[in-house]
């Protein structure tokens, strides 16, 4: 059976390990390019300039991964040269077996078809993103390149399998430049979930329980969203309005009152608690017993037991930006439709998938408020968001 395959090799050799005059060599001689990359930061120099009239041909395309290192720049100047780029533009959060976050990137094939004139094609698959690194050989990569028909079976599969990955990406937008920047930003800083209150001795709750009281069912669908650990940030009210960071482990969250006709059982004992009035700032009270008023007109509570702060760790406000990442539908992920029940299982844990596609919006307010500010405010969200770096 003719299967329309002429050579396969293993790229690089060990002892040469840059596979820059190969591809460049591949792309002299091809009419166009049809690419998958996880990562491009190189720029068409690196080719002299051999890269772009690959992209040109109608049929011809080059995706990568938006995120971190990809290089906007490097692809935009690409298609300001004529080349057609597109973009993969998903997050969706997966974890390890001891629930460590994985890397957000999904688009992760380094795989490259060349079409010639000849009626012949050379395929690429391997480990090599457009990257110096990979590219002059300081990595350790390796790839298959096959040499083939254009009437070769691989051919139509590796070609359908690249045009299927396009359909999922989207095309490269000049005047979105700045926009891919700040999503890249955003997707670099390392944010925590806070819960802000105002308070008296607010330097000396550590080993603290607190609970807060609210009448605003959103609260809790905010304090949803995460897991079990959060922030208190506590303003002192008295003097110095220093504030004091807590890190911080929800113990308990209930809904009160209305929101629970079985709630009247529940009472707490003496404590530090606030009771956030609507969407204003709480005020964390005295340690004391708790009021039956406060229960009464409560919707839901939420405690926490607060640990030390650690003095190696800097909280700063992140920067106002338009570009965000927004939870979409998941029926709207072409990756999470692939996937079978056991996959979804191992991958996602006990989780829900969460899918997040970029978005543009207002921009936001930046959170660096003093506190009569925050106090003056008619509403402010339950859970703040704050950057964290070693310092």
């Amino acid at each position: 059976m003719d299967d329309g395959i002429i050579s396969i090799k293993l790229c690089p050799e060990w002892n040469s390990p840059s596979i820059r005059s190969a591809l460049e060599s591949s792309l002299s001689k091809s009419t166009l390019l049809q690419a998958a990359v996880a990562f491009l930061t190189v720029s068409d120099n690196l080719f002299h300039n051999k890269i772009s009239p690959a992209l040109q041909h109608r049929d011809a395309f080059l995706c990568a991964d938006l995120h971190q290192p990809t290089d906007i720049d490097a692809l935009a100047n690409l298609v300001r040269s004529g080349a057609r780029v597109y973009l993969f533009c998903e997050e969706i959060a997966t974890y390890t077996d001891n629930r460590r976050k994985e890397p957000p990137c999904l688009l992760h094939p380094k795989m490259l078809l060349f079409w010639s004139s000849d009626k012949t094609a050379e395929l690429w698959v391997g480990s090599h993103n457009w990257t110096n690194r990979a590219i002059l050989g300081l990595n350790v990569e390796a790839s298959i390149v096959v040499k083939m028909k254009d009437s070769s079976p691989l051919f139509y599969e590796a070609a359908e399998y690249l045009n299927k990955t396009r359909s999922i990406c989207e095309e490269f937008d000049l005047s979105k430049v700045e926009f891919y920047k700040e999503l890249q930003k955003s997707i670099q800083e390392s944010t925590v979930p806070v819960i802000e209150v105002e308070a008296s001795q607010a330097h000396s709750l550590a080993g603290m329980e607190i609970t807060i009281f609210g009448n605003d069912l959103r609260d809790l669908d905010e304090l949803g969203t995460f897991r079990k650990e959060v922030y208190l940030s506590a303003t002192e009210n008295s003097g110095n309005v220093a504030e004091f960071i807590y890190p911080a482990e929800i113990r308990q969250t209930g809904a009160l009152n209305s929101a629970n006709p079985t709630a009247g059982t529940l009472s707490f004992s003496a404590r530090r608690h606030a009771f956030r009035l609507g969407r204003r700032l709480p005020e964390l009270l005295p340690h004391g017993a708790v009021a039956q008023s406060s229960l009464t007109d409560a919707r839901y509570f939420v405690t926490l037991e607060l640990q030390q702060s650690n003095p190696l760790i800097e909280f700063s406000y992140p920067r106002a930006r338009k570009a965000t990442w927004e939870v979409s539908e998941m029926s709207n992920s072409p990756l999470l439709r692939r996937l079978g029940v056991n996959e979804r299982t191992l991958l996602f844990r006990d989780r829900t998938p969460r899918l997040k596609v970029p978005t543009v919006g207002e921009e936001e307010t930046a959170y660096g408020l003093t506190l009569y500010e925050r106090r003056n405010l008619s509403e402010r969200n339950f859970v703040t968001k704050r950057v964290v770096k070693e310092r």
